[in-house]
Order: C-alpha cells, then sequence, then structure tokens
C-alpha cells in the first residue's frame, strides 16, 4: 500500500497533467469543507435553540409574581433591629472604654434624651468638651462609629490655640438610636 498512492499520483500526473490532478485535489477539499461547514450550521442551529429556550425560562422567572412585604411589616423588622434602650448603659460604658483607650479625656458631657411620643425610636445624645491630639480624636471617634453601629457623630468642631499647637480643643456629639 505504501508504493501504491504515489504510483497512482505519478500515473495520474502523466495522464491529466500536474494543473489538472491540482484541480480535481481542491474541488475534493472543498467538497470536504462543505459538508462539515453543513454539519457546523446544524450545530449553531442547536445551540441556539438551546440559548433561546433558557431566555424564555429566565424572564418566564423573572416575571414570576414577588412577594411583597407590607411597609409596616418592612418597618417592624427595621426597628426590631435597633438595640433597646436597655443597652444604652453597656454603651456608655464602651465609649469612655474607647476614649481611655485612645487617650482621650472626657472630663465632664451632656447628655440629653429625646422620645417622641408614639415614635418606636428614641435618642439619646452624648456631647463632651475634648482637647487631644488629632489623631486620638480621629481614632475614638471612628472606633465609637465602627463598634456601635446605631450610634452616630452628630458634631465634631475642632479648634486649636494656636498654629503650631498640636492639641485641639474639640466638641464631639454621639446620637445613640434606640428602640422603646
Amino acid at each position: 500500500m505504501s508504493t501504491y498512492l504515489p504510483g497512482l499520483w505519478h500515473r495520474v500526473q502523466r495522464r491529466y497533467g500536474v494543473y489538472h490532478s491540482l484541480a480535481v485535489g481542491l474541488l475534493l477539499l472543498s467538497l470536504l469543507l462543505g459538508a462539515w461547514a453543513a454539519d457546523l450550521h446544524t450545530q449553531v442551529e442547536t445551540l441556539r435553540a438551546i440559548i433561546s429556550a433558557k431566555r424564555v425560562a429566565q424572564s418566564k422567572a423573572s416575571q414570576a409574581p414577588r412577594r411583597r412585604i407590607p411597609v409596616a411589616e418592612q418597618v417592624n423588622a427595621f426597628v426590631d433591629g435597633i438595640p433597646s434602650l436597655d443597652t444604652n448603659a453597656n454603651d456608655l460604658e464602651r465609649l469612655f472604654q474607647s476614649a481611655r483607650q485612645h487617650n482621650v479625656q472626657l472630663p465632664r458631657g451632656d447628655y440629653k434624651f429625646k422620645q417622641e411620643s408614639g415614635e418606636p425610636l428614641a435618642s439619646y445624645s452624648a456631647s463632651f468638651p475634648v482637647k487631644a491630639e488629632y489623631g486620638a480624636l480621629r481614632d475614638f471617634s471612628a472606633d465609637i462609629l465602627d463598634n456601635l453601629p446605631h450610634a452616630s457623630m452628630e458634631e465634631l468642631r475642632m479648634t486649636r490655640a494656636s498654629a503650631d499647637s498640636k492639641v485641639l480643643e474639640a466638641v464631639i456629639r454621639f446620637t445613640f438610636v434606640y428602640r422603646r
């Protein structure tokens, strides 16, 4: 068999010529590519049908009715996530502990409790005059806001006695929100 194909090739070249032989070879190659392209076309159509079916299924799933939560239920879930007023003492202890940790002196404080009638939430404000370096104030306030998510910094006023002074005189006020 190893000598049959080269011999056949030489006989075809002698009888029909090199160009004719190449033309027949190219014709056979184009027939093979045409058959492969037809098979490729059927594969593409099959994949398109699968993708189309998946898109239809996804659109039906996205159009399925969603459970609508009533607003009152949403508000109740939000209010339930806020700590109760019983945690106020622990929150103030955490505030003083953070002040000690960051070398911030809290010599005195002004406290104000505010509760609207008929409202589910109450607020507790604590305002402190402070003398400390900027870094200590920043770290102290960041620690409170990171660890007590129901706390907000309502006010931060800073002044400097002179331009070269590293110590700031500040007033810082935190407001804690509680569930009644």
